[in-house]
């Protein structure tokens, strides 16, 4: 028999120490959507909030924490603390034990007990608990249901995080750490002999809340945040004009000593300028926001150049890494698949924040049921299968695969709903079929692509490994089969032996479209999909031919450059990386764009979307050579859940000497190599 101990709402005392750690933990996957809804609500653009085109949930309100199977031997105390209005429920051996209610949020447990449930409802934010005791504490072991009757319907593992163990503060009420910056230089600025204007350049792209200091008089400003020089110098007040400005905001105030904008934005340069009033301000500064997860990979090598570009591709990720990971700093705001699965990669060899990778999977992946394609984009669903495997992989998170194994089968539902007769990859009504930013428009519609056939398959490899470790074996089976067809058939309907590669596509009624691009081919050699034959026909005649299609983003060259590493043409990738982004370095970037053009000159360089500054100057998918020079420079990857195994497996690339750190769930792997041979030791 259960009995209620009547529980508060939103109790947070301080507590006593206990030997063992506690953590708030919560339904798996509800913070990672509470947190991507708050921070895709930010984007700014045309001076007002733009929110995400795609489906945006939200978490529970209601859910039911569960612990099992406890040995309680003697009584004792526990401190509760839940961030909701909840009740707790114990039961024992003993039908007709009744406990006295709790105080304060502590009550003791008493001997005997065999379980605890803690029901708890919150409509602001996920509900969430901390628990702690002698033997007894919240973390990664107990289990989770929704609810909407008090009934236990379902029971998955919780989600916590070793982020969130003060007892003070839920997850929810938790905020990054800020440091202030002050601008490195002032920028004069042309402007009606009778206005005001004030521009600050902060040195490099940073992230955080504005500042306003001395705020004289009364009045409306306008605030422009600029990536570039030429961005900032680009006043234009009514911002009507295509081509405008992207990320200014009006603002009205009135005199006082500081104005701190409430909502953070990305940004080198900062200017205002008034639009009415008197309004003046003294001076800018601003509060940098940083995640609070330290840098635990590292490298350096013989070339200075590359040192740099990987401290470049370190503080581009930095910036892009919030509670989740967003695509861009200033324009998107958003949390794109493409984008996130690739900042996941990074993150492993230069973070190791697994709970960000795991909160950005739920972000993106929402709840059911499934109405389009996740950013309403095909190639980004199926990113996210394969993504949810390696995070496994990398991670060793022994829940994962229970908590999203549901909601992987519902999604990969929707998935095999739109497939043709054939099952390969069509693009319906309301897909968008991305691929890349491409100098000519790629072909898509009317027929199969190899390329979204190739990552159909991965998905549908990445699914069956992840049904398989929940039991699902018939599921598992049926995943199994049609990936394999789909494999069997890649090369023989696709590959042009003329040309020595795969071709882009095959309509419906047959006809064959005789372009090559790389994104097949060069996706082929790293998933392995090639015979020897093959992988040295696609590189002689695709990757490295200059005919084909040449790749302008960060994005898809990072994709490039891996198949080359996975082939061991480091030496390759070394140039490439010098060249592609070291020209980025040169022209004065101080974090990785969205998309370089090499042929562009002045100004053009900032213009995307047929907009003037309309491209990202801080993006998540430049920051690739951190990943490419922690897995094939220094060689390292895991064989096996949370690097249980891993191999080593150094190529200098061209360097006379590398040496770094990558980070682990239990530490760091420190590796040197020279021409002389590696050094490998564990840091624990």
């Amino acid at each position: 028999m259960k009995h209620t101990i009547v529980g508060a709402a939103v109790v947070f005392a301080a507590v006593s120490g206990f030997a063992q750690d506690a953590r708030w933990i919560w339904y798996p996957g509800d913070y990672g959507i509470w947190w991507g809804n708050e921070l895709q609500s930010q984007r700014l653009q045309w001076g007002s909030r733009l929110t995400p085109f795609w489906p945006m949930y939200e978490p529970h309100t209601r859910v039911l924490f569960r612990k099992d199977n406890l040995d309680i031997r003697e009584d004792e105390e526990l401190e509760v603390r839940c961030d909701g209005y909840a009740a707790v429920c114990y039961w024992t051996d003993k039908f007709d034990y009744v406990e006295s209610s709790a105080i304060g949020g502590k009550f003791t447990l008493p001997k005997g007990s065999r379980g605890i449930e803690i029901k708890i409802q919150n409509t602001a934010r996920p509900p969430s608990v901390w628990v702690k005791g002698r033997t007894l504490v919240s973390d990664g072991t107990w289990n989770v249901g929704w609810t909407t009757t008090w009934d236990k319907a379902e029971d998955v593992p919780v989600d916590s995080s070793t982020r969130f163990t003060d007892p003070a503060t839920p997850p929810g009420l938790a905020k990054l750490p800020t440091k202030e910056k002050l601008p490195v230089a002032t920028i004069p600025l042309d402007g009606p002999s009778d206005g005001f204007t004030l521009a600050a350049d902060f040195g490099e792209e940073t992230y955080g809340y504005l500042k306003l200091r001395d705020v004289k008089g009364a009045g409306q400003l306008k605030v422009i945040y600029a990536e570039s020089e030429a961005e900032l110098k680009a006043f234009d007040l009514t911002h009507t004009k295509p081509g405008a400005l992207d990320g200014w905001e009006l603002l009205d105030l009135s005199e006082t000593a500081e104005f701190r904008r409430a909502i953070a934005h990305g940004f080198r340069y900062v200017s205002v300028k008034r639009v009415s009033g008197d309004v003046t301000v003294g001076s800018m500064a601003m509060d940098y926001e940083w995640k609070d997860v330290p840098v635990r990979g590292s490298f350096r090598c013989s070339d200075p150049e590359i040192n740099r570009i990987w401290d470049v591709s370190v503080h581009t990720l930095e910036l892009t890494c919030r509670e989740v990971f967003i695509e861009g700093v200033k324009r998107d705001h958003w949390v794109w698949s493409g984008d996130a699965v690739q900042s996941f990669l990074m993150n492993y060899y230069v973070f190791g924040d697994y709970d960000g990778c795991r909160d950005t999977l739920w972000t993106l992946r929402g709840k059911d049921p499934v109405k389009v394609h996740l950013n309403r984009i095909m190639d980004y669903t199926f990113y996210w299968f394969d993504a949810v495997e390696k995070y496994r992989l990398y991670s060793g998170d022994a829940n994962i695969a229970k908590q999203v194994y549901p909601r992987m089968k519902s999604l990969m539902d929707f998935v095999i709903g739109r497939l043709d007769a054939e099952g390969r990859p069509v693009n319906r009504p309301g897909d968008w079929m991305f691929i890349d930013w491409a100098s000519k428009p790629l072909p898509n519609e009317g027929g199969v692509t190899s390329f979204e056939q190739m990552l159909l398959v991965r998905a549908l490899e990445a699914t069956t490994a992840i049904a398989t470790e929940v039991g699902a074996t018939d599921e598992a089976a049926a995943y199994r089969t049609r990936a394999k067809k789909l494999r069997d058939e890649i090369v023989p309907r696709y590959w042009n032996a003329e040309k020595g590669g795969l071709m882009h596509m095959i309509y419906n009624d047959g006809r064959t479209d005789p372009m090559i691009t790389r994104y097949p081919n060069m996706f082929g050699l790293f998933y392995g999909y090639f015979d020897k034959a093959q992988q040295e026909s696609v590189v002689k005649n695709v990757i490295f031919n200059n005919e084909v299609l040449k790749i302008q983003t960060p994005y898809m060259r990072f994709y490039e450059l891996e198949a080359l590493c996975a082939l061991g043409r480091q030496a390759d990738v070394t140039k490439e990386i010098k060249s592609y982004w070291g020209d980025m370095l040169r022209l004065g970037a101080t974090s990785f764009w969205e998309l370089y053009n090499p042929t562009e000159k002045g100004e053009a360089h900032y213009a995307m979307y047929g907009r003037r500054f309309g491209k990202s100057l801080c993006h998540a998918w430049g920051a690739s050579p951190a990943y490419l020079l922690g897995k094939y420079y220094l060689g390292v990857k895991p064989t096996s859940p949370g690097f249980a195994t891993y191999e080593v497996k150094p190529n200098l690339g061209g360097l006379d000497w590398i040496e770094g750190d990558v980070p682990t769930p239990w530490g760091k792997i420190h590796v040197f190599a020279d021409k002389d041979g590696h050094r490998v030791s564990e840091i624990r």
